[in-house]
């Protein structure tokens, strides 16, 4: 069963076309293992794209998207080629 191993947060309404929140974004996916996860709480429809399409893009596994109103819960994992490489 997978484990939220970090959590980062974007809704205090930061550009994410900036280098900064994607950075953070990378830099908590960094060295995940096996069955760990990294949960992402955005605002907005235009942000979980950014992300999700990031992260996709990037080879990192979408496990999950929940909405809570306009905040949004994005659980992300590493590829399974990625999980290999440790």
């Amino acid at each position: 069963m997978a484990r939220i191993v970090r959590t980062v947060d974007l809704r205090a309404g930061i550009e994410l076309c900036t280098d900064s929140p994607i950075g953070r974004v990378q830099q908590a996916l960094a060295g995940l293992g096996p069955e760990e996860v990294v949960a992402v709480w955005v605002k907005g429809y235009a942000d979980e794209f950014t992300v999700t399409a990031w992260a996709r893009r990037n080879g990192y596994t979408v496990l999950e998207v929940q909405r809570e109103g306009e905040e949004v819960r994005i659980l992300l994992g590493a590829s399974p080629e990625q999980e290999g490489e440790k």
